[in-house]
């Protein structure tokens, strides 16, 4: 086999690890998922996969990051410095929004890390934190300039409060869906979703009069 071909099935196999890894992570968490599982779920033999990976804790890590990274990377490409800024911003929240709907493993991922006291998140999520602050910084600045953004805001509280209200529809889901007649990850009540956190973040919901500072 050529030394093409030999990368390309080693990332197949990878793929294919991250993929039923991403699963059952997902299902039993990271400290009731086994190799055995994953291996038998993959295809792939037990020891190739600490051949890749190192550890169970080290694939889990990478589970995350490979998640963190598919959420940046979509966002990153909502933004063009030509456009508004303010349709770069609502871009890239739909974007983040759209990711949780299509990706429920993650967001399980997520309420698994919120048990766990966050242990492995927090070697992950800093990093594409301060990303998002190099990358978007221009992008931010200029809608400060245009006055779409305040100057005093906290650019990582507005991602942590995007976070927040997007992530919390998902996770919590089983719970909120008794209350909702209609299913709420339909189209119609993923854009209601949407449309009111877009409207609570532009425009909040106190009548603010002219003099009021």
């Amino acid at each position: 086999m050529s030394g093409d071909g030999r990368m390309r099935r080693s990332e197949e196999s990878r793929a294919r690890i991250l993929a039923s890894a991403t699963k059952i992570f997902a299902e039993k968490g990271p400290d009731g998922a086994r190799i055995d599982e994953i291996a038998e779920d993959s295809g792939i033999n037990k020891q190739m996969i600490y051949t890749y990976f190192g550890s169970k804790e080290d694939l889990y890590i990478e589970v995350l990051r490979r998640n963190y990274e598919n959420i940046f990377n979509s966002c990153k490409k909502a933004f063009h410095l030509e456009d508004d800024p303010k349709v770069n911003i609502v871009r890239a929240i739909r974007e983040y929004f759209y990711f949780l709907a299509r990706n429920p493993l993650f967001v399980r991922l997520t309420s698994w890390e919120a048990l766990n006291g966050g242990r492995s998140t927090g070697k992950v999520l800093p990093k594409f934190l301060d990303l998002i602050e190099l990358e978007f910084d221009a992008i931010l600045k200029d809608a400060i300039n245009q006055k779409v953004i305040r100057p005093d805001v906290d650019i990582h509280q507005l991602v942590l409060s995007v976070q927040a209200l997007c992530l919390t529809y998902f996770n919590r889901l089983e719970i909120i869906q008794p209350f909702w007649k209609k299913d709420m990850l339909s189209e119609e009540m993923l854009e209601l979703r949407l449309n009111h956190i877009l409207d609570l973040l532009f425009h909040g919901i106190f009548n603010r009069q002219e003099d009021e500072v």
